[in-house]
């Protein structure tokens, strides 16, 4: 559902009830408001704060708050007492996969381990659990073989999705095939999944990454232009967009192209990848000589949160002092 939509059904609830209760706290979490979910989440009887489902909205608030390590700590003491609950070992996963992420090397395969035992029952009690399915997809093809990592096992959990998603699982297969080296293969699987499903914006996204990494800049603009139109909703567009803005700068092709397509993505990106998007636009600006514009956009990058974006903008403000010098 839209985000936009779910705000909007969360207010409507909220102001119309008398009392606060669980959906309510888990439409603010959805809606991506994890401050409106706590403040319902303190109206809660003492009852269903302890209660099993009020402990893993509790974690999931500290989730989203970035407080990664006191939720991974929170389920990890839940899942004790409580080892047969799917949400319960889905969120213990998902707080350990991004605790691996954040920690040094001695403490990753710890974590790793916490996940993949979370995520392994998770799907065990429920087969068609779609979010833990992609999430042990995503780990399978990330993860060295040290921590975990597995492509067979990406592939079988593939083929699970597909049974449950056949969208989804069609994304996922191709992105086994690719991981694993058999392009051919993963052509071959997008192309009978746009025949089954032609407003496919993210089969389209998919198969554009592809082509971008080949440098098949062409193939991937038009495939990016179908995942725009199609799209269903501000995230998926934005992601879009950005990749046409990305595929102009990379290529040095169709600058103005470029252009409008992140002008278009910033109002539309979630906070974290605007600054992406600015980075991006500088490089058109510049590749354009319109150097007044790469000047204030650049200015506006936040990289605070990013030390890789961060490097990359640093290098750009000497390449723009050198051409303006």
């Amino acid at each position: 559902m839209n985000r936009k939509i779910i705000a909007l059904s969360f207010a409507m609830t909220l102001s119309f009830a008398s009392y606060a209760d669980f959906s309510v706290v888990n439409d603010a979490l959805e809606a991506g408001d994890p401050v409106a979910a706590e403040q319902v989440f303190t109206q809660l009887s003492k009852k269903d704060k302890a209660s099993v489902q009020g402990q893993v909205l509790a974690g999931r608030i500290m989730l989203d708050n970035g407080e990664s390590e006191e939720a991974f700590e929170h389920f990890e003491a839940l899942r004790d007492d409580h080892r047969e609950n799917v949400e319960v070992n889905y969120y213990l996963g998902l707080s350990a996969v991004i605790m691996a992420q954040k920690a040094s090397i001695f403490s990753k395969l710890g974590y790793a381990e916490v996940f993949l035992e979370a995520m392994e029952k998770t799907i065990a009690l429920q087969p068609d659990h779609i979010d833990a399915l992609n999430t042990l997809i995503g780990f399978h093809l990330a993860a060295p073989s040290i921590a975990g990592g597995d492509t067979e096992k990406a592939l079988t959990y593939a083929n699970q999705l597909k049974k449950v998603d056949a969208e989804q699982g069609i994304e996922q297969l191709a992105n086994v095939y690719w991981q694993t080296e058999k392009a051919a293969l993963a052509e071959q699987t997008l192309q009978k999944g746009l025949e089954k499903f032609p407003e496919s914006a993210s089969l389209y996204f998919t198969r554009a990454t592809s082509y971008m990494k080949n440098k098949a800049w062409g193939k991937a603009r038009d495939d990016l232009n179908l995942a725009i139109k199609y799209a269903s909703n501000d995230k998926d567009k934005s992601r879009a967009l950005y990749q046409q803005g990305k595929t102009s700068a990379e290529s040095g092709e169709e600058i103005e192209l470029g252009i409008r397509a992140l002008s278009q993505a910033l109002p539309l990106a979630e906070k974290a990848y605007k600054p992406w998007i600015e980075y991006r636009l500088t490089q058109l600006y510049i590749q354009n000589k319109n150097f007044t514009k790469a000047k204030d956009t650049l200015s506006m990058i936040n990289t605070s949160e990013d030390d890789d974006l961060k490097s990359k903008v640093k290098k750009l403000k000497k390449k723009l002092k050198k051409l303006t010098s």
